[in-house]
Order: C-alpha cells, then sequence, then structure tokens
C-alpha cells in the first residue's frame, strides 16, 4: 500500500436490549460519511471490545 492518510467514523450502538449494531464510515468528498462496513450482534460486541479496551487492561 501506498503511502496515505485516511479518517475513519466508528458508532457503535447497544441500547434497550437491541441488537448490537458496530457500523464503520469513512471520510468521503465534501465532509460527507460513507458507510464503509457495519457489523451485528456478537461480532458488533468483539470488534467494540477490541478497538476500546487498552492492552494491558482487565476486560
Amino acid at each position: 500500500m501506498k503511502n496515505k492518510s485516511d479518517t475513519f467514523l466508528v458508532s457503535f450502538n447497544y441500547t434497550h436490549g437491541d441488537i448490537p449494531v458496530l457500523i464503520v464510515g469513512r471520510k468521503g468528498k465534501k465532509n460527507k460519511i460513507d458507510i464503509v462496513n457495519a457489523f451485528q450482534g456478537d461480532e458488533a460486541k468483539a470488534l467494540y471490545q477490541r478497538l476500546t479496551v487498552k492492552k494491558g487492561d482487565p476486560k
């Protein structure tokens, strides 16, 4: 991969007993957000944990 700079936005929602959802967006042209991928259920929870728990910290 060539040198590149990119910006991602990650959103996680697990409220009111709903199915957990994690959405990944990328900053597009004219400051629009383009959805790159979406995850739900256990996969969304696992990705959220992986992104937010610092290495060495207890889960």
